[in-house]
């Protein structure tokens, strides 16, 4: 009920207001974590080592980053309010609200992530996700393929749970960081390149991962400004890569 009132005051969808959002988000999970003692993990064989602690540092916190790929899926037109959306690697439930702030339906909306607190984030693994194929409308995963040693697996899993023409909108961090860099700046490996081999870090690449069912391209960022993270240290305002495409009508890719 409160939950209802936050969303919808008297017409006004406050969760579309990022600072009143975060207290929202922030408040949720320090009872959920804190109070409920609802907090809950998942191992993946095809996740990097440190996704669990190195995304644990930030349960509580959120940013604007995700604005890049739910603001464009938001104003396609075919998407319509009541579509059931799938949103990959959330961590918190500041992307489910940011969602809400732009006029979806919350009962639509289903987070999936590794670690969940939230009654609204099931706990599961991008490349073995729990769904039917083609259940969802629009699939979001923003700044998670990166915490992946198979991108490719979880980018046909994306695209299975997707209806046909249905849409996908995913995102990650530009950077030319090293693996000496990363444990330099923050004292570990984020990502695993003896594993990966080398990361997404383009559009093109992204584009690569779901060449078979790449539909019209609805949106597209590739880092023109080209910020990464250094060896120096961090930055903050690093630049992203962002698509949002519709997938074609033809059958999944092979897993």
């Amino acid at each position: 009920m409160v939950s209802g009132i936050f969303r919808r005051l008297g017409g006004i969808k406050l969760t579309a207001e990022p600072t009143l959002r975060y207290i929202w988000v922030r408040l949720r999970a320090i009872y959920f974590i804190r109070i409920r003692r609802k907090l809950r993990t998942l191992d993946s064989a095809d996740a990097v080592k440190s996704n669990t602690s190195h995304n644990m540092k930030s349960i509580y916190w959120a940013n604007n980053r995700m604005h890049l790929l739910l603001y464009p899926l938001a104003v396609v037109e075919t998407l319509r309010p009541d579509a059931r959306i799938l949103v990959v690697g959330p961590r918190n439930e500041n992307d489910l609200y940011t969602l809400v702030g732009l006029g979806f339906h919350l009962e639509n909306i289903t987070g999936l992530d590794l670690i969940s607190y939230s009654p609204h984030i099931t706990l599961g693994d991008m490349h073995s996700i729990p769904f039917p194929d083609a259940t969802f409308d629009a699939v979001v995963c923003g700044w998670t393929l990166s915490y992946s040693t198979n991108p490719q697996r979880a980018a046909d899993e994306l695209a299975r749970v997707a209806k046909p023409g249905g849409m996908i909108a995913v995102g990650v961090e530009y950077s030319t960081l090293t693996p000496d860099d990363e444990k330099s700046l923050i004292g570990y490996q984020v990502q695993e390149f003896d594993r990966i081999g080398r990361r997404v870090n383009s559009t093109a690449d992204l584009k690569a991962l779901f060449a078979s069912r790449l539909g019209t391209v609805y949106f597209e960022h590739d880092a023109p400004n080209r910020r990464s993270h250094t060896s120096a240290g961090l930055i903050p305002d690093v630049s992203n890569v962002a698509l949002v495409f519709g997938l074609t009508s033809a059958g999944a890719s092979a897993a």
